[in-house]
């Protein structure tokens, strides 16, 4: 039986999205938004050559939005102009070409192509349809889940992938410095134990325009124990979070699963 697809909802639809694809009130944007405020999210310019002041701005906005915003960052725009059209050429292929990448059933791996991604809470879907592949380490690449359509796609990701090394590598180094660790050690997925902020991603829809959006989440293998850096964690400041594997923290998280 072929999986109902978002896209394909969307292409008959008129005005009203379908009952089970709308969030209750409480996770509606609308009822979250601070008012009154000016929210400008921090944009960092990366390629300032005082990199004091870089980790310090990143840093801060780390600590304070949980997210940032980043600007010449070197990886050229035709890279990302490129990188951006094959993902569009995906999802504008025939429904049945598309379905060649589906996850297989019953799978626990989030790569592939498809619609579920985690457990609906109060029978709520995700409006989206998504690709996920993993384009880094090259054993950890399962070509599987690469389109062959278009005919560039492989080409593109592995460009992109070249001049992403460098981007997240300065985070990592700015985050570590920051917190008083080596420069490396952020970025062998220990936790900060609270000092940076994580903030919900959320986003809305219109009837006039599809949103596209190319995630790169950076992830340490499954079997990885991952927690508070024991350097950030005192009698003062004892552990806010388990340590666990990193698996087993996903498996929760997407399954709505107290951890």
């Amino acid at each position: 039986m072929e999986a109902e697809r978002v896209q394909n909802i969307a292409s008959t639809f008129e005005d009203t999205i379908p009952e089970a694809f709308i969030r209750s009130e409480h996770e509606q944007p609308a009822i979250t938004t601070v008012h009154g405020v000016n929210l400008d999210v921090p944009v960092i310019d990366v390629s300032d050559p005082d990199e004091e002041k870089i980790t310090r701005l990143i840093a801060d906005a780390s600590r304070e939005w949980g997210m940032f915003q980043i600007v010449n960052h070197g990886i050229p725009s035709e890279v990302i102009s490129k990188f951006q059209s094959v993902g569009r050429a995906f999802f504008e292929l025939p429904q049945v070409e598309k379905e060649l990448y589906a996850k297989p059933p019953g799978t626990k791996s989030i790569e592939g192509y498809g619609t579920f991604l985690q457990k609906e809470v109060e029978g709520k879907k995700g409006w989206v349809d998504h690709l996920f592949h993993r384009i880094w380490p090259p054993p950890a690449i399962n070509y599987r889940f690469w389109p062959k359509n278009p005919p560039l796609y492989r080409e593109a990701n592995e460009e992109y992938v070249k001049y992403l090394h460098g981007v997240v590598d300065k985070l990592f180094k700015s985050l570590s410095l920051d917190l008083g660790l080596e420069e490396h050690e952020l970025k062998e997925a220990i936790l900060s134990n609270g000092k940076y902020k994580s903030v919900f991603h959320r986003t809305t829809v219109t009837k006039d325009k599809t949103r596209m959006s190319w995630p790169v989440f950076l992830e340490p293998p499954p079997d990885l124990v991952v927690g508070p850096h024991p350097k950030l964690v005192n009698e003062k400041n004892p552990p806010k979070y388990k340590t666990k594997k990193y698996g087993d923290y996903c498996y929760c998280k997407l399954n709505k699963i107290p951890q």
